[in-house]
């Protein structure tokens, strides 16, 4: 059907054993290495609220106070970046606010949340 040479055999074989690990390795990381889910039998909103979340992209100065370590300054600071920047999009972004270094950011982030 094909005239093909003993290099191009050779070849469309390592490419077909290339495709058939790929998908192996797909397959292995999509059903076998999922990491176990966690299922929470409490409300969502009961557990925001009794961990002491902050939604850091739609709080308001007042609730962004109620973190560890965050004074008012602090928190006009964080609202007056997100104003600039737009929302955050990793917890790790509050660091480019100036006033947070890895010491305060290791304080909070537990604390933070991002919808």
């Amino acid at each position: 059907m094909f005239n093909l040479t003993t290099q191009e055999k050779r070849v469309l074989l390592a490419l077909s054993a290339f495709a058939v690990l790929g998908l192996a390795v797909l397959g292995y990381r999509n059903y076998f290495a999922r990491p176990e889910l966690k299922v929470v039998s409490r409300d969502y909103e009961t557990a925001v609220k009794e961990k002491r979340l902050v939604n850091i992209n739609t709080a308001d100065i007042n609730k962004i106070e109620t973190l560890p370590g965050v004074g008012p300054k602090l928190a006009k600071d964080i609202i007056n970046y997100r104003a600039a920047h737009g929302s955050f999009l990793l917890k790790e972004d509050l660091t480019k606010v100036r006033g947070i270094g890895p010491k305060k950011y290791e304080e909070i982030k537990e604390y933070i949340l991002l919808e």
